[in-house]
């Protein structure tokens, strides 16, 4: 058999590094021709057979996974403790193995995981808890844009403000929540408690400004017009769904608020008229 090139030597051993379950687990799924080249490449000594010293490579890639997704998210780590958190991450790689080149990437799928996984049944909360605190890793990581002032505004003319579209800062994250998951996680950045979350539909946004990252509870109709923004509908469209929320007298003055609100928070970036 002619001997692997490099690059085939490297796929090889990575598939076995990277295999969910361990070096072994992975050389058993292999064909016995496939499996038998471990030797080739791999050397073993009096103390260690080749599949365990590839496992100590497996094993460094694991724990630098599992450091990765810890930073990610302390609040979770912090509601189950160091243990369950361990175990939770085991059966999370096992389901989604890391597949991008940057490990920034990976834990995002864990909300997904924790709303089927058995941790749910005794904290049905931590699906939303964890969707909090990847909403605000890419709120930090997303792209810097000018914040847009009132003063910016104050030429536009009354037609210009029935079609004027407003762009929403690059870092906003809109979460429609089941449980109020903002009060656990200031706990445990506080270093209290977890303890558990209330109940309830909590519509939240999450954004930043300058260095600094931002959430908010908000009310059913502030969540309406931030989807209507960003589903890139115009000022008029916030207006009408307000006045069938409230009616033509209240209508006005609430999306003003919420307008003046998104201003003073750094929300939006830019706007465009017909």
């Amino acid at each position: 058999m002619p001997q692997p090139t490099l690059a085939e030597t490297q796929r090889y051993l990575w598939r076995l590094i990277t295999a969910p379950e361990g070096v072994a687990a992975g050389l058993a799924a292999m064909p016995e021709s496939e499996s038998a080249r471990l030797g080739e490449i791999v050397a073993s000594d009096a103390r260690r057979s080749a599949a365990e010293r590839l496992d100590v490579y497996a094993n460094m890639y694991f724990f630098r996974l599992l450091d990765s997704i810890r930073e990610d998210y302390p609040g979770v780590l912090a509601a189950v403790g160091e243990d369950e958190f361990h175990n939770l991450i085991t059966d999370y790689l096992l389901a989604h193995p890391s597949s991008h080149f940057s490990l920034r990437y990976a834990g995002r799928h864990l909300p997904d995981v924790l709303r089927r996984h058995h941790l749910a049944a005794e904290r049905p909360w931590l699906a939303d808890l964890a969707a909090l605190e990847w909403a605000i890793l890419e709120s930090f990581d997303a792209a810097d844009a000018p914040v847009l002032t009132a003063a910016e505004l104050e030429p536009l003319s009354a037609d210009d403000w029935a079609e004027v579209r407003f762009r929403a800062s690059p870092s906003l994250q809109l979460l429609d929540l089941e449980w109020k998951v903002d009060e656990v996680w200031d706990r445990t950045q506080r270093g209290d408690d977890a303890g558990a979350a209330a109940p309830g539909p909590s519509a939240m946004r999450v954004w930043r400004r300058d260095l600094r990252v931002y959430h908010q509870p908000i009310e059913p109709l502030e969540r309406d017009c931030l989807r209507l923004l960003l589903a890139g509908e115009p000022f008029a469209a916030w207006c009408e769904h307000a006045a069938a929320s409230l009616g033509d007298e209240q209508a006005g003055a609430a999306v003003a608020r919420i307008l003046q609100t998104w201003l003073a928070a750094g929300l939006l970036v830019g706007f465009e008229t017909a």
